[in-house]
C-alpha cells in the first residue's frame, strides 16, 4: 500500500516494537492476534525506512510465529465447515500472515530498486516473505481451507523477484520454520508447490505431517528450469508466474514459463521405497516415527504419482451439474437406507423380551421410539468431476448444519428413492465463500441397514448401534460396517435386519479398514 507520514501505530522501528512487544499481555495468544494484525496494518501504511522496516519486524518475528502456533489448536484438523468462531481464528491468523508479507514486501522493492540500506539484505528479505506465504499456506492446509489466487500470485511474485536479485539460490538461516537450518527461496517455493501437489486434503493428520518432514529434507532438490530442457523420460511440472494458480492450468500459452524438475526428489522417494521393501526401518532412513513402514510405503507410493501425474482443477458447478443427495452421520444414514430398530426398549420382543410382548397384547404393535419414524436429514450437493468409483462434489454453503470430517461415511440416494450407496470422504476442503469441496469413494455393493445389539464391557449394559452390510461381489467378500470403536468395547455383538428385525447368524471375522466415524469388517457366517 502506499504510505504516509502521520503516525497511527504502536511502533514505527525496532525500539518501539521492542518496547511495545513488552507491554502486551502475550498470555491471551487470541487478543495478542488481534492486536498484532491491526498493529501491522497500521504500521505497513506509515512511512519508514526500508532497513527499520525490515529491523522492525525481525523483532516481531518470533511473536509472530508463537501467537500462530498457540491459535492454531484451535482450528487444525476439525470437522469442517468451522464454528463462527474458530473460522474467525483463522482468518486472523491468515491475515497476521498476509500482513507480514506486505512488510517485507516493502523491504523487496526497496531491494529490487537498489535502494542501499537493504540491498546486501536481499536474500533474507526474500526468504522471509516466502516464510510469511509458507506459513500462511500450512496454518490453511491444517484446516481444511483452500488458497486464494493471490496467494499463488504473491508467491510467483517473491520468487520471480528472488531471481530478479539473482539469490534465489542462497541459503539463509531460518529456525523459527523449525524444520531444516537454512534454506533457500527456491527451495521454499518448491517446497509450496510440492505441498499443493500433494493433495494435502486428502491426507490425514499423521500423512500430512509425515509429507511435511520429508518434502522439508528434500526440497532442495528440485531443479527450477526456465526453458524446458530435460530429458524424454523426465518428470517436469510446468509454472506460469503470470498466472493467480499454482501450476500451469493448460488453458493458454505460458507467458512466464517456469518448469520444476522433479527427477531427483522422486529418485529420493524410489530409494526409500526400495529400502523398506528390503527391511530397512522408517527410523533408519530419516522418514520419521509417526508411520509404519507399510503406512511409509504407501504415502511414498501416493506422493509420487500425485508429482508425477498433478491434479488439473475442479470445474466450477452451473445449473447443469447433476444433484445428488447425501446424508453424514451413521444413525442418518442408517434412516436414509430405511432401517429402524435403534430406539426399541432394551430387549423387546423382537430381541426376545417380555416388555415388548406387553405392548403386542395391549396396542397390537410394538411402540417405537419417534427417532425411529423420522425422515433422513438430507443435503443436495453438485457432482463437479466424476472418475469410476471416485466422485469430486461441490456441498453448497448453509446446504445443512451438519460437518464432515475426513474419513467419514456418507449415504448417498442415486437414481431412484430404492437405490443408494456408501461412500467414504476421501478429500473435504473449505472454498472462501463456505462451500466445500468433498471428494468421495464409493464402497462396493448397494448397502443393507442392519442393527448391531452390543453388550457392553466391563457393565454388561445392552445397546443398540446403526451398521450396514456390504454384499459380496466377484471381486470382494462381504463386509459390514459399524461405528468406530464399537466392537473394541463389545462383550458380545449380535445383528439383526433392521426393517424385519430379524436375527442374523453374521460373525465379526477381520478389520479391513478403521478411519473416521466407521470401521469396516470381513464376516465369517455361523452355519
Amino acid at each position: 500500500p502506499a504510505t504516509q507520514t502521520e503516525k497511527k501505530a504502536a511502533f514505527v522501528d525496532a525500539s518501539s516494537a521492542t518496547r511495545w512487544l513488552a507491554q502486551q499481555p502475550q498470555a491471551n495468544a487470541a487478543a495478542m492476534l488481534n492486536e498484532l494484525v491491526n498493529q501491522i496494518q497500521l504500521f505497513n501504511n506509515y512511512t519508514v525506512s526500508p532497513r527499520e522496516r525490515f529491523k522492525t519486524l525481525e523483532v516481531l518475528r518470533k511473536t509472530l510465529f508463537a501467537v500462530s502456533g498457540e491459535c492454531q489448536r484451535r482450528y487444525e484438523n476439525k470437522p469442517l465447515p468451522l464454528p463462527p468462531a474458530e473460522q474467525a481464528l483463522l482468518d486472523a491468523v491468515r491475515r497476521l500472515w498476509r500482513g507480514a508479507l506486505v512488510s517485507y514486501l516493502h523491504c523487496l522493492r526497496a531491494a529490487l530498486d537498489f535502494d542501499a540500506s537493504v540491498i546486501e539484505h536481499r536474500a533474507k528479505i526474500a526468504h522471509r516473505a516466502m516464510s510469511c506465504l509458507r506459513m500462511e499456506q500450512l496454518q490453511s492446509y491444517l484446516a481444511g481451507a483452500e488458497l486464494d489466487g493471490m496467494f499463488w500470485r504473491n508467491l510467483h511474485a517473491v520468487f520471480a523477484s528472488a531471481e530478479q536479485l539473482d539469490i534465489a539460490s542462497e541459503p539463509v538461516g531460518d529456525r523459527l520454520l523449525g524444520e531444516t537450518s537454512e534454506s533457500t527461496a527456491k527451495g521454499q517455493f518448491s517446497m509450496m508447490l510440492l505441498l499443493h501437489m500433494a493433495q494435502p486434503f486428502s491426507l490425514s493428520r499423521a500423512q500430512f505431517s509425515a509429507a511435511l518432514r520429508w518434502f522439508a529434507r528434500w526440497r532442495e532438490q528440485v531443479d527450477i528450469l526456465s526453458v524446458p530442457e530435460f530429458e524424454a523420460k523426465s518428470h517436469a511440472v510446468a509454472i506460469d508466474l503470470s498466472q493467480d494458480k499454482p501450476i500451469h492450468d493448460n488453458a493458454r500459452a505460458v507467458s512466464v514459463g517456469r518448469w520444476l524438475l522433479l527427477d531427483n526428489i522422486l529418485r529420493k522417494m524410489r530409494q526409500r521405497l526400495k529400502l523398506l521393501r528390503e527391511g530397512e526401518t522408517p527410523e533408519n532412513l530419516k522418514l520419521g516415527s509417526g508411520l509404519s513402514s507399510e503406512a511409509c510405503m504407501s504415502l511414498l507410493t501416493t506422493l509420487s504419482d500425485r508429482l508425477k501425474y498433478p491434479l488439473q482443477e475442479l470445474p466450477e458447478a452451473s445449473a447443469a451439474s447433476p444433484v445428488f443427495r447425501f446424508a453424514s452421520g451413521l444413525e442418518n444414514i442408517h434412516r436414509l437406507l430405511g432401517g429402524s430398530g435403534l430406539n426399541d426398549p432394551v430387549g423387546s420382543a423382537v430381541f426376545g423380551d417380555a416388555l415388548s410382548q406387553q405392548q403386542l397384547a395391549v396396542f397390537d404393535h410394538v411402540v417405537r421410539d419417534s427417532a425411529d419414524s423420522r425422515p433422513a436429514n438430507t443435503e443436495n450437493w453438485q457432482l463437479l468431476r466424476k472418475e469410476g468409483s471416485e466422485w469430486q462434489l461441490l456441498r453448497p454453503a448453509h446446504a445443512g448444519e451438519t460437518r464432515l470430517g475426513l474419513r467419514g461415511l456418507l449415504g448417498v440416494q442415486l437414481a431412484s428413492q430404492s437405490e443408494h450407496a456408501l461412500a467414504i470422504i476421501s478429500s473435504l476442503s473449505a472454498r472462501n465463500d463456505g462451500s466445500l469441496d468433498v471428494g468421495i469413494n464409493f464402497l462396493p455393493g448397494e448397502p443393507a441397514p442392519l442393527v448391531a445389539e452390543v453388550r457392553e464391557k466391563p457393565s454388561g449394559k445392552v445397546s443398540r448401534h446403526p451398521a450396514f452390510l456390504l454384499p459380496a461381489d466377484i471381486d470382494v467378500s462381504a463386509s459390514v460396517v459399524l461405528p468406530v470403536g464399537l466392537p473394541a468395547r463389545a462383550l458380545s455383538m449380535r445383528f439383526h435386519e433392521a426393517r424385519s428385525q430379524s436375527p442374523l447368524s453374521l460373525r465379526l471375522h477381520e478389520l479391513l479398514d478403521r478411519s473416521g466415524d466407521n470401521e469396516r469388517w470381513s464376516l465369517s457366517t455361523d452355519r
